[in-house]
């Protein structure tokens, strides 16, 4: 288990949907699913989310709950964590809500993006442009940088080529996965896992250690076995 502790926390259909094939329509989250995504977030230094999630804008960053921001307060956290944009291309609106928040942000980005996008120069007003490798993010050096910088706990919220790109890393020590009564179907409709996927003999796998049920809402606690 690294230095740093990873969280992932995503949600999904029954049939392993995490949004319909037009991602702008949103998710199916309710109070019960709000309120758990608070809390793990509210125990992180750092989230990462990447950008095509930002993009769907529909992910909780700022905590509000008064418990869960003393809880912060106690332990010696700030009283937000640091998010953080996984962006290669640097392909982010600066019309983007994510922006104009009241948090410290990072986008973890490449030599290539900073090159190619028109807009570097006003993002670096509003968030710390963090340079990972020439056209691929390298997850050791953002994992040194990240310890360096006092980085205990991370939470990842996803989309899946992030997700898909911390399990090739060997990054994450843990999931929260939350299913969603609901069927979405539709063979374009992304998953939480993307990328180039794994065979049978190197997929990661996984322990299941806690459950909760909330409702017809099933949250399930996995810790990779390493």
């Amino acid at each position: 288990m690294s230095a740093i502790q990873t969280t992932v926390v995503i949600a999904m259909t029954v049939d392993g949907k995490i949004s319909s094939v037009d991602p702008q329509a949103g998710g199916n989250p309710d109070a019960a699913d709000q309120a758990h995504v608070e809390y793990e977030v509210s125990l992180a230094d750092l989230i990462l989310v990447g950008a095509g999630t930002i993009r769907a804008g529909d992910v909780i960053f700022s905590i509000r709950n008064p418990e869960l921001l003393a809880a912060r307060e106690t332990r010696g956290q700030s009283r937000q964590p640091i998010v953080c944009v996984v962006s290669g291309s640097l392909d982010l609106s600066l019309d983007s809500p994510f922006l104009s928040e009241d948090i410290e942000r990072w986008i973890f980005t490449t030599r290539a993006g900073l090159e190619r996008s028109s807009d570097t120069t006003s993002l670096q007003k509003l968030a710390e442009l963090i340079d990972l490798g020439d056209t691929d993010l390298d997850w050791n050096r953002a994992y040194s940088l990240m310890a360096e910088r006092g980085i205990h706990k991370v939470v990842a919220l996803g989309g899946g080529y992030l997700t898909a790109s911390l399990v090739k890393a060997g990054r994450i020590d843990d999931w929260w996965l939350t299913i969603w009564p609901v069927i979405y179907g539709g063979k374009d409709a992304p998953t939480p896992v993307e990328g180039e996927g794994f065979i049978s003999t190197a997929a990661p796998h996984l322990e299941l250690v806690e459950t909760r049920q909330v409702g017809s809402e099933l949250f399930l606690h996995y810790q990779t076995i390493k």
